[in-house]
């Protein structure tokens, strides 16, 4: 059988626009918090006393065992939250948000490393100094050509998202 001789689809890979890469980022919020967070939820509230204001509620946590409680129930989630990113990532090089907005995660050194996912991930740990990540890490995508954060730069690898061209697209106006 004779196959056709059609031209290859042209195709550019550059970052992904940072406005792609906020709404992923919701849409992994929205099933995170659906399966990790929600099943937790109930727990929190049968701990904390709902009339409490905030200071009391402060000198309440602070005078008991909750506090170690709480601490270890936060850092069981954020793994949670970790594990939801590293496994979908290093599986498909996408989460599920990243799949919806058709943007994935490459490696600048060719090969995606389970370490370049959990580095880049970190900022999920809500512990000092990770905390620091939850501001300084999205502020450097509107301060970087390529719309890296900084635990993208540090871990060496790039959200990126494929384009098509096609025939005479490169001089349409």
């Amino acid at each position: 059988m004779k196959s056709l001789n059609l031209p290859q689809e042209k195709t550019f890979i550059g970052p992904a626009l940072i406005w792609k890469r906020i709404a992923a980022f919701f849409i992994d919020m929205v099933i995170i918090n659906l399966f990790v967070l929600f099943p937790f939820r109930s727990l929190f509230q049968n701990i904390i006393p709902k009339d409490y204001s905030f200071s009391e509620a402060y000198k309440f946590f602070s005078s008991t065992n909750y506090t170690n409680f709480i601490t270890s129930i936060s850092f069981i989630m954020s793994v949670l939250i970790i594990l939801y990113f590293v496994m979908l990532e290093r599986k498909m090089s996408q989460t599920i948000g990243k799949m919806f907005m058709k943007i994935h995660i490459v490696s600048n050194n060719n090969t995606l490393k389970t370490w370049q996912l959990v580095l880049r991930n970190l900022v999920f740990i809500p512990m000092f100094p990770f905390i620091l990540l939850w501001v300084i890490d999205p502020l450097f995508m509107f301060f970087t050509k390529t719309n890296q954060r900084l635990s993208d730069i540090l871990s060496k690898t790039s959200v990126v998202e494929k384009s098509s061209l096609q025939g005479n697209e490169l001089f349409s106006i």
